[in-house]
Protein backbone atom coordinates (compact mmCIF):
# COMPACT_ATOMS: atom_id res chain seq x y z
CA UNK A 1 0.00 0.00 0.00
CA UNK A 2 2.34 2.66 -1.22
CA UNK A 3 0.84 6.11 -0.82
CA UNK A 4 1.93 8.81 -3.22
CA UNK A 5 2.98 11.98 -1.48
CA UNK A 6 3.79 15.48 -2.58
CA UNK A 7 6.19 18.10 -1.32
CA UNK A 8 3.25 20.15 -0.03
CA UNK A 9 1.89 17.19 1.95
CA UNK A 10 5.26 16.67 3.61
CA UNK A 11 5.66 20.39 4.34
CA UNK A 12 2.17 20.50 5.89
CA UNK A 13 2.95 17.40 7.97
CA UNK A 14 6.26 18.93 9.12
CA UNK A 15 4.43 22.13 10.05
CA UNK A 16 1.94 20.18 12.16
CA UNK A 17 4.80 18.38 13.89
CA UNK A 18 6.61 21.64 14.58
CA UNK A 19 3.44 23.07 16.14
CA UNK A 20 2.83 19.92 18.16
CA UNK A 21 6.36 19.51 19.50
CA UNK A 22 7.21 23.19 19.96
CA UNK A 23 10.74 24.52 20.42
CA UNK A 24 11.03 24.69 24.21
CA UNK A 25 13.68 22.98 26.32
CA UNK A 26 11.44 19.99 27.10
CA UNK A 27 10.72 19.44 23.40
CA UNK A 28 14.42 19.61 22.52
CA UNK A 29 15.36 17.16 25.28
CA UNK A 30 12.55 14.77 24.41
CA UNK A 31 13.29 14.68 20.67
CA UNK A 32 17.03 14.23 21.30
CA UNK A 33 16.42 11.26 23.57
CA UNK A 34 13.75 9.62 21.43
CA UNK A 35 15.79 9.99 18.25
CA UNK A 36 18.87 8.45 19.85
CA UNK A 37 16.80 5.46 21.04
CA UNK A 38 15.19 5.15 17.61
CA UNK A 39 18.61 5.14 15.91
CA UNK A 40 19.87 2.39 18.20
CA UNK A 41 17.18 0.14 16.73
CA UNK A 42 16.85 1.39 13.13
CA UNK A 43 20.14 2.98 12.06
CA UNK A 44 20.94 0.16 9.62
CA UNK A 45 17.71 0.85 7.72
CA UNK A 46 18.30 4.59 7.30
CA UNK A 47 20.27 5.41 4.17
CA UNK A 48 20.51 9.10 5.11
CA UNK A 49 21.99 8.59 8.58
CA UNK A 50 24.60 11.34 8.13
CA UNK A 51 21.78 13.87 7.67
CA UNK A 52 20.07 12.66 10.83
CA UNK A 53 23.32 12.87 12.79
CA UNK A 54 24.10 16.45 11.72
CA UNK A 55 20.64 17.57 12.85
CA UNK A 56 21.11 15.70 16.14
CA UNK A 57 24.48 17.36 16.64
CA UNK A 58 23.00 20.78 15.94
CA UNK A 59 20.17 20.16 18.38
CA UNK A 60 22.48 18.84 21.07
CA UNK A 61 24.84 21.82 20.76
CA UNK A 62 21.81 24.09 20.97
CA UNK A 63 20.48 22.28 24.05
CA UNK A 64 23.85 22.77 25.78
CA UNK A 65 23.70 26.47 24.87
CA UNK A 66 26.89 26.16 22.83
CA UNK A 67 25.32 26.97 19.46
CA UNK A 68 22.42 29.29 18.67
CA UNK A 69 19.60 28.34 16.31
CA UNK A 70 16.67 30.62 15.47
CA UNK A 71 13.17 29.36 16.30
CA UNK A 72 12.22 28.73 12.66
CA UNK A 73 15.28 26.55 12.03
CA UNK A 74 14.84 24.87 15.39
CA UNK A 75 11.24 24.00 14.50
CA UNK A 76 12.36 22.46 11.20
CA UNK A 77 15.03 20.36 12.92
CA UNK A 78 12.63 19.11 15.58
CA UNK A 79 9.89 18.35 13.05
CA UNK A 80 12.30 16.45 10.75
CA UNK A 81 13.51 14.30 13.64
CA UNK A 82 9.95 13.77 14.90
CA UNK A 83 8.89 12.79 11.37
CA UNK A 84 11.67 10.20 11.33
CA UNK A 85 10.79 8.57 14.63
CA UNK A 86 7.01 8.51 14.17
CA UNK A 87 5.92 5.18 12.68
CA UNK A 88 2.75 6.66 11.19
CA UNK A 89 3.85 9.29 8.75
CA UNK A 90 2.82 9.58 5.10
CA UNK A 91 4.37 6.18 4.29
CA UNK A 92 4.44 3.94 7.39
CA UNK A 93 8.00 2.93 8.26
CA UNK A 94 7.01 -0.72 8.48
CA UNK A 95 6.57 -1.05 4.71
CA UNK A 96 9.72 -2.83 3.58
CA UNK A 97 11.70 -0.94 0.97
CA UNK A 98 9.42 2.10 1.01
CA UNK A 99 8.92 3.01 4.66
CA UNK A 100 11.71 5.57 4.86
CA UNK A 101 11.25 7.14 1.41
CA UNK A 102 9.06 9.92 2.70
CA UNK A 103 11.42 10.44 5.64
CA UNK A 104 14.30 10.82 3.19
CA UNK A 105 12.29 13.33 1.20
CA UNK A 106 11.39 15.26 4.37
CA UNK A 107 15.09 15.45 5.29
CA UNK A 108 15.91 16.60 1.76
CA UNK A 109 13.38 19.43 2.07
CA UNK A 110 14.65 20.42 5.51
CA UNK A 111 18.27 20.37 4.33
CA UNK A 112 17.36 22.63 1.41
CA UNK A 113 15.67 25.06 3.79
CA UNK A 114 18.52 24.94 6.31
CA UNK A 115 21.51 24.76 3.96
CA UNK A 116 23.07 28.01 5.22
CA UNK A 117 22.43 27.10 8.86
CA UNK A 118 23.92 23.63 8.35
CA UNK A 119 27.01 25.14 6.67
CA UNK A 120 27.36 27.57 9.59
CA UNK A 121 27.09 24.71 12.06
CA UNK A 122 29.73 22.65 10.23
CA UNK A 123 32.09 25.63 10.37
CA UNK A 124 31.33 26.15 14.05
CA UNK A 125 31.87 22.45 14.71
CA UNK A 126 35.26 22.53 12.96
CA UNK A 127 36.28 25.58 15.01
CA UNK A 128 35.24 23.80 18.21
CA UNK A 129 36.64 20.38 17.32
CA UNK A 130 38.34 19.90 20.69
CA UNK A 131 34.99 20.32 22.45
CA UNK A 132 33.26 18.01 20.01
CA UNK A 133 35.91 15.27 20.19
CA UNK A 134 34.80 14.49 23.73
CA UNK A 135 31.13 13.94 23.03
CA UNK A 136 30.35 12.58 19.62
CA UNK A 137 26.75 11.41 19.41
CA UNK A 138 26.75 7.66 19.70
CA UNK A 139 24.45 5.70 17.44
CA UNK A 140 26.31 2.39 17.42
Amino acid sequence: MHKNFTENEIIRFLGKLANKWGTGHDSVSKILQRTKVFLQEKKDKIKFLEKVIILLEMLEAYSKEEYQIDDGSLGLIISALAYLILPTDLIPDMIAGFGFLDDLYAFKLVFEQLSDEIDNFKEWKAEHAELYQTRVIEVS
